[in-house]
């Protein structure tokens, strides 16, 4: 295949799965710059808005739910073939990639910054820098070498982190960008189900299981969170299966998914 004949093969999945998608973030975006706006204006201190970083935040945790959309996108564009599950995997890869890259990397490193401005009244906060799989490895070393009398979760006095809630933030963001790859495939078999009903009918049982699957994982994040517990009664809960339990929801949807499109095909 040519260079412009690659091209313009893209652009065919391309633009539809743009369409499907950014116009929520873009919502999403001004939304979050709005209401901190109203609630938080911008810090005096900094030269960087405090927005920033929850806007990399938000999109880090919207990304994986809105490829289900993609998915959607790619099996109207593509049919069900293999080409499109190769397309949604490299699309699932690549914004997975982007969501851990903003969770992990980018909102810490500008809050650190945002931190550094302030001076001295944050050193202790500090004292393993931005919270970057990097920083939490340097606080996990820490706090596993030197035990605290007491776990606490007071941002001031990150020596005492439970080792359990650093080790869920550090396989947390990773975890949600498996989810990202898995929904775009979930998109993919919920538009070869729906493909044969009538335009309403498909609409709301794609959304169903569009929105039905993205609240059902978050309700395990919040369920299977570390957090709850400790502040709770000082359950020391694994963190690292809190962070993957929850891709337990779209596995078994893509199981029930996969059984249904198969009864379809073969049925």
């Amino acid at each position: 295949m040519t260079t412009s004949g690659r091209h313009r093969g893209i652009a065919i999945w391309a633009g539809p799965i743009f369409r499907a998608m950014v116009p929520w973030l873009l919502l999403l975006v001004i939304s979050r710059v709005i209401l901190t706006e109203i609630w938080s204006p911008l810090d005096e201190v900094s030269s960087l808005p405090r927005w920033l970083p929850r806007i990399a935040h938000d999109t880090a945790l919207a990304l994986p739910f809105l490829l289900f959309a993609a998915g959607l996108a790619l099996g109207r564009v593509l049919g069900h073939s293999r080409r499109a599950v190769r397309v949604a995997v490299f699309v699932g890869m690549s914004l997975g990639i982007l969501s851990y890259s903003l969770d992990a990397w980018v909102a810490p490193e500008i809050e650190d910054r945002i931190r550094a401005a302030r001076g001295a009244e944050t050193v202790d906060v500090r004292r393993f820098g931005s919270r970057t799989p990097v920083g939490l490895l340097r606080n996990l070393e820490f706090v596993q070498t030197n035990p605290p009398p007491r776990y606490s979760l007071q941002t001031t006095t990150p020596q005492e982190f439970p080792p359990n809630v650093l080790l869920w933030h550090l396989h947390q963001p990773l975890a949600l960008a498996v989810f990202g790859i898995a929904n775009v495939l979930l998109g993919l078999l919920a538009s070869e189900l729906t493909v044969d009903l009538s335009n309403r009918v498909r609409r709301n049982v794609r959304l169903a299981i569009g929105v039905g699957g993205g609240i059902a994982f978050l309700i395990c994040m919040a369920a299977t969170s570390p957090v709850g517990p400790f502040l709770r009664d000082g359950s020391m809960r694994s963190g690292i299966a809190s962070a993957w339990v929850p891709l337990l929801i779209p596995l078994i949807e893509g199981l029930v998914l996969r059984h249904l499109v198969k009864n379809q095909r073969y049925g």
